[in-house]
This record gives structure tokens, sequence and C-alpha cells, in this order.
């Protein structure tokens, strides 16, 4: 079967949009992962890419979900546009847009760093990890099968120092690169290093993942806590949507109206 991910993000290449396969499909492509149910992008802040998304989506009778346009002056924003729409076969495909990840400190790096993969651009596996730090519990998982691979049997001493979950991997990690493990700044690394109790290394560990999922989940709150009335107006919107079965386009003017409303609120 194919992934019908993978063909809408041929698409959207076609059509001319500069994007990257990213979280949980990259996971697909890498290996990592058999499946994910949704789809996620990372789009350049362009009005061309942004166009040629809406155009492909458009085409697929798309509608848009709880999220901001897909224009460049939200997505410059760090904010996420998010559709919707049924396939042929009756599969609910879910995509989501964003231009800036959360935690990837460096987006022009991201972008030179990019993989292509059986002809698929897909975001690298730095990147990946780095946005995959979430609330979510089941992403360390993955985290740590990505420095597994690329990092420990990738032979790349940095990203298995920096990411590897696992005592026992992290402590191979550590005993084959002990002079890159000396200065490294990890917590369970340093501790592995000067051959501390597993007990303070997986504790080490557990602590470090709570204060990722921590991280992510205040900036979750703050940004709910600012958007609450767009949420209220949206769903309103949305609603109206589905009563008068508005295209795409007709969606796409509508929120940017509706989105333009919130910002003059907050400023």
């Amino acid at each position: 079967m194919k992934n019908p991910y993978i063909e809408l993000h041929n698409e959207f290449r076609k059509a001319g949009a500069d994007v990257l396969l990213s979280s949980g499909q990259a996971c697909v492509v890498f290996g990592i992962a058999a499946f994910s149910k949704d789809g996620d992008w990372i789009v350049r802040e362009t009005e061309v890419s942004c166009a040629a998304i809406l155009h492909v989506l458009k085409q697929h009778g798309a509608q848009y979900r709880l999220g901001v346009p897909l224009h460049p002056n939200w997505l410059k924003l760090g904010l996420t546009s998010h559709f919707e729409f049924l396939t042929d076969s009756g599969f609910r495909m879910r995509t989501d847009f964003c231009s800036r990840p959360p935690r990837v400190p460096d987006l022009e790096r991201m972008w030179k760093r990019a993989m292509r993969i059986e002809n698929i651009d897909v975001v690298d596996v730095e990147s990946l990890v780095q946005l995959k730090q979430t609330r979510r519990l089941r992403d360390y998982s993955i985290i740590g099968a990505l420095a597994e691979v690329a990092g420990l049997e990738g032979n790349s001493p940095e990203l298995a120092l920096t990411y590897l979950q696992d005592y026992e991997l992290l402590s191979r990690a550590v005993k084959r690169w002990p002079h890159e493990s000396a200065s490294c700044g990890r917590r369970a690394v340093h501790l592995l290093f000067k051959n501390a109790p597993r007990v303070e290394v997986v504790s080490a560990l557990a602590i470090e993942q709570d204060d990722r999922m921590q991280e992510d989940q205040r900036r979750i709150d703050q940004m709910q806590s600012l958007a609450a009335n767009y949420v209220r107006d949206f769903t309103t919107l949305r609603s109206e949507w589905r009563k008068t079965k508005s295209p795409l386009p007709e969606q796409h003017r509508q929120l940017l109206i509706l989105a333009g409303g919130m910002l003059d609120t907050k400023s």
C-alpha cells in the first residue's frame, strides 16, 4: 500500500511548494516508524509555497482545522496551519504546516541540512529530534530510536551522546567516545563518565525528559491562553463553513480576516 502522505508531498513539490516532510512521516521515511496517521510539513515562508499548497489541498476538497491561515504573515510567528480531507477510499488525511518548528534554533541550517531519501525531501535527523521533544512521553522513544540509528550506528557521537534515551545504549556511547563524553554537558553522560550508580543515570534521564515535557506544556498553555477568543470564533466560523459547504479559498479568505482581527486585538 502506498503512503498517501508521501504521494501528497510529491504533489506539493510538483505544484511548486518548497516543503520538507517532518515529524511522524519523517520517522516513516527514516524507517523508525511503520506509519503515522498525520502529515507534517515545514514550509518556506513565501506566498508561492503557501499558494501551491492551498491549490493542491483545494483539489482534494480540504477544509481548515483549528489553526492560523496558511500565509507567511502567520507562519513567521511560529504558528501552524491545519487541514483535513477524505480520500476517495475514505481515509481521513490530516495535514499540518509550519515554517518555524519549535525548539529548532537555526532555521537556515535546518534547510541546508535537509535530506533527500528516495526522492523525498525530509528534515534532517537532528532537527527532527529537536522538534520531537514534546510534552508526549511516546516521542522520547522515537528520539532514542533516531539517536540510535543516526548516532550510535551512524557513528555520530554528538547525536548519540546528546539524544540517546536508554541507559544501556548511552553507556555504550560513553565508552566508545570518552573524549567527547568528557566535554558533554548532559548530566546523564557526565554521571556515566564518572561511573555513577545506574539509578542516578536513569533518574537523570527521567528528569531530563520531564523537564522537556513540562517546557513544551508551558509553551502550549501560553498559546492557548492568548488564543482563547480565537478558538471560540474559529469554532463558530467552521460551523458556518459546514452549513454552507464553503470551498477552501473562501475559508482561507474568511480566516485571514478572523486572524487579522486577533492580531489587531493583541496590538
